[in-house]
């Protein structure tokens, strides 16, 4: 851990670990699963210095466990696995999403780990669907600098709102290195408390489904206002690019090389569950034509055809995955985007070629 105000070339899954400990943690728990292994790792180092438990866990659905138990008594805790890992911890969240941390001064985020393309994983599969299934909020970052603010913002949702808080990386972000300034490390002081009022009453069902869904509809207020949302472009555009992860570099670039700044608007969306509808569709109101660039499922997509067919705006035409427009599977690239949009908008550009792209792979 490089000291403030140094600068570092930093590892995506060291900036998410560096992050988690500048906010006190206190307990962090994993099951090694590439590309998310180096998250514990780095935590490892630094455990007998900031007094830290740090863990392997024997699986993800124990590991989540004791992070929440941590929380519940009042610590700052990590639970970190890949996407694969997500479906054996999904038995323990669903109950906790429904009964909640209490009323304890604990937190905890659930950083959780997609490999688009498969480079190290038997399947592509996105974790997104799983948080909105198991009422989680969602936070996912774009790059690595924004992954530090945003693991703060995590933990400042679950503590104010006394729930788990799932944080979706992926390999481009988790693999990706960037020079930063690394957050500060905190000794935490938080003592976990163990006592009688610490009941979370598992058998009130009926009552702890009903505090989720408003639990969430609070959440969902404060995601309209996040600062990692934000749109920038014309007033009046052509078209909207709507990105999350990855997706929003990938956009950033393709319209850049496009020369499309004046034509094409970007929507970017951090918070994805509770879905922000009313920054959606004020913005989305703007335009007639929606991009969603995302990987690797139409998450995003299906939640703005639903945000839109809901306000009533039915003279906006949405394309992606979904549709089509772009492959349903794979990681997102600038050349995809520019394909989607050149077609979209009737443009013609004439990519680099096979001779450029060749050398190009030589060079890396």
């Amino acid at each position: 851990m490089t000291q403030k105000n140094s600068i570092n070339f930093t590892l995506g899954n060291e900036a998410i670990a560096q992050a988690a400990l500048s906010c006190g943690l206190s307990y962090a728990t994993g099951y090694p699963g590439t590309p998310s292994s180096e998250i514990i790792a780095e935590l490892a180092k630094q455990a007998e210095k900031f007094g830290l438990h740090v863990e392997w866990s024997i699986n993800e659905k124990v590991g989540t466990e004791g992070a929440a138990a941590a929380a519940i008594a009042g610590l700052y805790s990590l639970a970190a696995m890949k996407n694969a890992g997500l479906s054996v911890a999904l038995d323990f969240l669903t109950h906790l999403s429904l009964t909640g941390l209490g009323t304890r001064e604990g937190a905890m985020v659930l950083t959780v780990c997609d490999d688009p393309d498969a480079h190290s994983s038997g399947d592509e599969t996105d974790s997104r669907w799983l948080a909105r299934f198991a009422y989680l909020p969602l936070l996912e970052p774009s790059d690595i600098s924004e992954a530090g603010p945003m693991m703060r913002y995590a933990f400042d949702i679950s503590k104010e709102f006394g729930c788990c808080v799932m944080y979706r990386s992926y390999t481009r972000l988790s693999h990706a290195s960037a020079v930063i300034e690394p957050a500060e490390p905190v000794r935490s002081t938080r003592k976990a408390k163990t006592d009688e009022d610490m009941c979370l009453t598992p058998y009130l069902g009926k009552v702890h489904h009903a505090e989720t869904l408003q639990r969430l509809a609070r959440i969902r207020e404060r995601f309209e206002a996040a600062e990692f949302n934000r749109y920038t472009g014309p007033e009046n555009p052509d078209l909207i690019v709507v990105c999350s992860g990855s997706g929003v570099l990938c956009a950033t670039d393709a319209v850049e090389i496009l020369g499309l700044t004046d034509r094409v608007g970007i929507l970017k969306l951090a918070t994805l569950h509770p879905f922000p509808e009313k920054l959606v569709a004020s913005t989305l109101k703007k335009t007639g034509m929606v991009l969603v660039v995302e990987e690797v499922d139409p998450f995003v997509e299906v939640h703005v055809k639903d945000t839109l067919s809901a306000a009533g705006i039915c003279d906006v035409k949405v394309h992606g995955r979904e549709s089509g427009l772009i492959e349903g599977f794979g990681e997102i690239t600038p050349d995809r985007v520019i394909t989607a949009l050149t077609g979209l908008l009737g443009i013609e550009y004439q990519p680099k070629g096979a001779e450029y792209t060749q050398m190009m792979e030589q060079e890396v």
